[in-house]
């Protein structure tokens, strides 16, 4: 079965930069993602300090674009309660200081919906939003997030 798209520019609107629409993943999609996180070939750890590791990945060799990839231990928090926090945007509100604002936009699925968030960006970078299809799923001891950027034809508050 096909899977629906999240969201497409509308006609007569700015020219797209990427893809014109985004599918909400599936279960494979979920493993995929997993099997990537967990993958060290083609990866170049470029920091690791304090339990905080970075790694990048050239997509295109003759490009300057990155996929870039983080692994944040948190050795006192159980995934359990940090897969809530980091779901509840009324609370990220009491706990991020760099929060401008966030909604729900719209839910596609059970496990999926389309939300707003802007943030403070330290100077000289302006502050940032942005619109993003968010989709998580528990995988017995992984709990999974994941959000792509995309495009929305509802108003929502811009310019930063």
């Amino acid at each position: 079965m096909e899977k629906p798209a999240a969201s497409t520019e509308p006609q007569g609107s700015r020219p797209a930069l990427g893809r014109e629409s985004v599918q909400v993943p599936d279960d494979q999609d979920f493993r995929s993602f997993r099997s990537e996180c967990e993958a060290e070939v083609g990866w170049n750890l470029t920091y690791s300090k304090a339990g905080v590791s970075v790694w990048v990945q050239a997509v295109e060799m003759d490009r300057t674009l990155h996929k870039i990839k983080c692994r944040m231990e948190c050795c006192d928090v159980p995934a359990e309660t940090l897969y809530d926090v980091l779901h509840d945007i009324e609370y990220r509100k009491k706990w991020d200081s760099n929060v401008i604002e966030t909604f729900d936009i719209a839910r596609l699925t059970v496990n999926a919906d389309v939300g707003y968030y802007s943030w403070r960006c330290p100077k000289p970078l302006k502050n940032r939003d942005v619109i993003t299809l968010r989709s998580w799923l528990p995988m017995g001891a992984d709990y999974i997030i994941m959000n792509y950027s995309v495009k929305h034809p509802a108003p929502y508050p811009s310019g930063w």
